[in-house]
């Protein structure tokens, strides 16, 4: 075991580094892939709602009851 802080006998590192590395030079091209595919899904999928599906209800008092608010959800006979 070496011990200590000094140089490293033999340190032969420049021997066939290329095999070692890798590269990203295919970056970009990989970035428009995952584009289009992001959008050739959301096409799929569409039309679809962003959020949740929440029913329009009114408030439960007289000082709201004018106003129409976004409700807790609809239940599961009402989807069907």
């Amino acid at each position: 075991m070496v011990k200590h802080n000094n140089v490293i006998p033999n340190g032969h590192f420049r021997k066939d580094w290329q095999r070692y590395i890798k590269t990203w030079f295919d970056q970009p091209a990989k970035k428009s892939a995952r584009r289009a595919a992001r959008e050739a899904k959301a096409a799929r999928l569409a039309p679809r709602p962003i959020g949740k599906l929440r029913p329009v209800v009114r408030g439960q008092t007289v000082k709201y009851n004018l106003r129409l608010r976004a409700g807790r959800g609809f239940t599961l006979d009402e989807l069907k």
